[in-house]
């Protein structure tokens, strides 16, 4: 009779115990809800699905059998999250990708296109150099894909393009600002130039970019007519000094200059009549406080557009993996975030996600 009612009290206990994980695992998952959406899927060449700092561009009627048109560069994390990613170095895949979309939503890459449209050499690589920071231009019939090449080893930088009549044949590498170049750096955009944002206007180059990379973090604005000889920067000035940018974008929305920040942490949206002075308008995005989403570790570079129908915000994410979120409105002021369906956490799907969200609350807990 006692070994019965021992059993009947252990039996109450782990009953008692798994109603309470079970209704701890429903509110978890519940609470994870608002944030589970999931990113674009876009294939990228090093294998593993991990796209990065996009550039994205809309064309009225479409261009060579496609409306949208990205540029991103891949950034992958390692194994389980590992910021190592992936051998030799992380930076290594970081090379100029293509991809294109009818939607803006479901993106392949075009024709016979094989990505990236640049890649290392052996010596690059046994230097450790690296590509970053693409922007797409559109300039008349001709994309034009601008980005960076680090040169580690003699801590050289230079500003790259590559044109293309079709989007999937591409010109040689060239060289078209050299950021060592005393008269760059003295008449020119200046001896450094992160997250540039490109756009024709009237005839000529506009470019918005971080032409310092320690504390002040200055944004200036550079014209030139032909994309290789600038005119002496311009100093941007922001209504919210406490803002500590790193990346933007910058693109001319009906009367208005909109400009997106990511702050090392936040995306935030900014308006500007003149291209010079920008006034804060609103949080755009911020990390996911619940572990599992897509975006919970953290965002970076966006790329802003209007299409005929609204206005789309592509942006850099990353948790366990990069990836490109969408966010859309039918202005800037009002993007949401979207979810391409079929590619959530499902409530079965949630174990794993619901282990970590438990392992992370044990950590913290002895921290």
């Amino acid at each position: 009779m006692q070994l019965i009612r021992t059993k009947r009290k252990y039996g109450y206990i782990v009953f008692a115990i798994t109603l309470l994980i079970a209704i701890d695992y429903v509110y978890r998952y519940f609470a994870f809800e608002p944030y589970n959406q999931s990113p674009l899927d876009i294939e990228t060449p090093e294998g593993n699905a991990q796209p990065y700092h996009p550039s994205v561009v809309y064309i009225p009627g479409g261009w060579n059998g496609y409306a949208y048109w990205m540029a991103e560069t891949p950034y992958p994390l390692g194994p389980d999250g590992d910021w190592n990613g992936l051998p030799p170095y992380r930076a290594r895949w970081e090379n100029p990708c293509i991809h294109a979309s009818h939607d803006g939503i479901h993106w392949e890459t075009p024709g016979d296109l094989v990505n990236p449209i640049d890649d290392l050499n052996e010596t690059e690589i046994e230097n450790r150099d690296f590509f970053s920071d693409t922007h797409l231009v559109m300039n008349g019939d001709t994309l034009e894909c601008w980005y960076r090449i680090s040169r580690t080893q003699r801590d050289e930088t230079y500003i790259l393009r590559k044109y293309s009549a079709d989007g999937i044949h591409w010109s040689e590498r060239e060289t078209v600002i050299d950021l060592q170049d005393p008269a760059v750096v003295r008449e020119g955009p200046g001896g450094m130039i992160v997250s540039p944002a490109i756009q024709k206007i009237g005839g000529r180059y506009c470019m918005w970019y971080f032409n310092d990379i320690g504390e002040s973090r200055s944004i200036c604005r550079s014209f030139s007519d032909d994309g290789r000889n600038w005119q002496k920067k311009e100093y941007c000035r922001l209504s919210d000094t406490a803002v500590v940018p790193w990346h933007i974008d910058v693109q001319r929305i009906d009367s208005l200059y909109y400009m997106v920040i990511y702050d090392f942490r936040n995306l935030t949206l900014w308006s500007s009549r003149d291209g010079l002075f920008f006034e804060k308008r609103r949080l755009l995005l911020a990390p996911s406080p619940k572990l599992g989403s897509f975006y919970a570790g953290g965002l970076y570079r966006s790329a802003l557009l209007r299409d005929d129908k609204e206005c789309k915000l592509y942006f850099s994410a990353f948790d366990k993996k990069t990836a490109v979120g969408l966010m859309r409105g039918n202005c800037p002021d009002s993007l949401k975030i979207y979810s391409v369906s079929g590619n959530k956490v499902s409530f079965f799907r949630f174990p794993v996600t619901y282990l970590r969200q438990k392992k992370q609350a044990i950590v913290r807990l002895f921290e």
